[in-house]
């Protein structure tokens, strides 16, 4: 989906990597006999669970299911709760429910009770952080005004035709909405949670494989228990019970899967290096769909000459980079996506190949480099160590002697990017939304969008994206390639490496699968 990204979903894009831990807590408190195992999360991940303001974990997809779904062996969008999703100009939608499907108190999942969950989402005053997922639906911004409240509490875009159809019309086509709506921000909810949505937050009344027990969310709670629900009508889960725990970061949920306190846990950085020696038989990598990358700051006119973003782009060793600092748990960049992407796996990038000798050259006839370089990241130990790397290389291979790094709070750089006070490039890290090169170009390249970090607005990019919208899905890849390469060719970033995660897990339990931002797919673990 084309969608207008703000910072909240820079922030849940820059988590997907360092916070979607899938860790295990201690079971001992599930009745004796019953099958059980515990999931470890960071905090971030037990903050909110109703379906527009979540982070949309592998906690999420436990409790609520959506229209569709990933399939993992895939990357394709497959029908959940949808019957059908048909459209004959990838503009108007027409969508129908499977018969049967019931939250989690008994209520019948119907067409209404998706056209409430996302009118709340798309309303603006309710500032759901999946608010902007909605801003290709018509009426998006009656319920977004620039000034004032809105005069409206309903996307004109969402019909209610009969118990189980919704009609969606969208402002402009879009061929990939199957793969869109498998995001948890268009799970459905009951009639219950608009009682009282701080308590549905707290305590979410979903129609996913697993239910909340006890009392949720509630102040100082460090865990919450999960409970298999018996009228599930998708695939359902092996356990009776989950026990979810949080922890401040991935490095103490691995300590405690060390210590054997906990079933499954991701991990990256020197705790995947070290989980590979210690783990070898119960280690499942997991390749991002994602990518970390060197932006280049268009607005700031040191970069304003192509050959020098060239030159920055091949004076930067990937492959060491990956074998030195990632002990080879990730791939050197030769284009924007990795192969776990759809559409991803393509040598797109001209510049991403190492080549000191010429990056010295174009530095050279672009008139060379006068004066210190900043170069930006966000607060991440792992994140600080590549850039001081990307640092020496560059003041080795380009003979750029002061060259300095600083890491600010991610709330406090996406705002300084937009404001264009960031004078320097900046490494970051951006996940696909969905399992589609298109969602990684367009939250890149598009003029607009918030992750478009660089500046970057190209003509070109924008309407092979348009073209690709509109196509059926084939040729919306293709289109969507060809975007990609016009972008790179512009080099407003240079694309350094697609990172590598990895679930390792306790002999307690097997089946472990990756979902598509690398979190355990819950209701799939078999326990004993």
């Amino acid at each position: 989906m084309s969608v207008k990204t703000t910072l909240g979903a820079a922030v849940v894009s820059v988590l997907a990597v360092t916070m979607t831990a899938c860790s295990a807590g201690s079971s001992a408190s599930a009745p004796q006999g019953e099958k059980s195992y515990s999931v470890g999360v960071t905090t971030y991940f037990l903050s909110h669970f109703t379906p527009g303001k979540s982070a949309a974990s592998n906690i999420d997809y436990a409790l609520f299911t959506p229209l569709t779904r990933v399939d993992t062996a895939t990357g394709k969008a497959v029908n959940a709760v949808a019957e059908s999703i048909e459209s004959a100009d990838n503009k108007t939608w027409t969508i129908k429910l499977k018969p049967g499907w019931t939250f989690h108190n008994g209520e019948e999942v119907t067409a209404q009770s998706f056209a409430d969950s996302w009118n709340a989402t798309a309303y603006g005053p309710n500032a759901f952080l999946g608010n902007f997922l909605f801003a290709d639906f018509e009426g998006y911004a009656d319920l977004n005004p620039a000034d004032g409240k809105p005069k409206t509490k309903t996307l004109s875009g969402v019909e209610v035709v009969d118990k189980t159809t919704l009609k969606v019309t969208l402002g402009k086509p879009l061929s990939l909405l199957p793969y869109v709506l498998g995001q948890t921000a268009f799970a459905p909810m009951p009639k219950a949670a608009f009682a009282d949505l701080d308590a549905f937050d707290r305590k979410p009344i979903g129609n996913g494989p697993y239910k909340m027990e006890g009392d949720g969310l509630t102040a100082g709670v460090t865990k919450v228990v999960l409970r298999k629900f018996d009228q599930y009508k998708g695939e359902p889960g092996d356990a009776a019970t989950i026990e979810v725990k949080s922890y401040q970061d991935e490095a103490a949920a691995y300590r405690d899967l060390q210590a054997g306190n906990l079933d499954v846990t991701l991990v990256s950085g020197n705790n995947l290096t070290d989980a590979a020696g210690r783990f070898k038989d119960r280690l499942v990598q997991v390749p991002y769909p994602a990518v970390v990358y060197l932006g280049f700051p268009l607005w700031d006119k040191r970069f304003s000459d192509i050959k020098v973003r060239q030159a920055f782009a091949q004076a930067i060793d990937r492959d060491t980079i990956v074998k030195s600092l990632l002990r080879g748990f990730g791939q050197p960049a030769k284009g924007l996506a990795g192969a776990s992407i759809p559409g991803g796996g393509t040598a797109d990038c001209a510049t991403c190949s190492y080549d000191p000798a010429k990056a010295k050259a174009l530095l050279a006839e672009a008139g060379g480099w006068d004066g210190p370089l900043k170069l930006w990241t966000y607060q991440d130990p792992l994140n600080s160590t590549i850039l001081e790397a990307v640092g020496n290389q560059l003041r080795t291979n380009l003979g750029i002697q002061a060259v300095t790094t600083q890491a600010q709070p991610v709330d406090q750089l996406y705002p300084n990017m937009a404001a264009k006070k960031i004078d320097g490039p900046v490494l970051l890290y951006m996940g696909a939304g969905y399992p589609h090169l298109y969602a990684l170009a367009d939250q890149l390249f598009r003029k607009g969008s918030g992750t478009n970090v660089t500046g970057y607005d190209s003509p070109e990019f924008a309407t092979l994206m348009k073209k690709a919208a509109s196509a059926g899905q084939e040729e919306a890849m293709g289109l969507t390639q060809e975007a990609t390469k016009v972008a790179l060719d512009g080099l407003p970033l240079s694309p350094l490496f697609q990172p590598v995660g990895g679930l390792v897990y306790s002999a307690k339990i097997s089946d472990v699968k990756p979902e598509f931002l690398g979190g355990v797919v819950l209701a799939s673990v078999k326990v004993g």
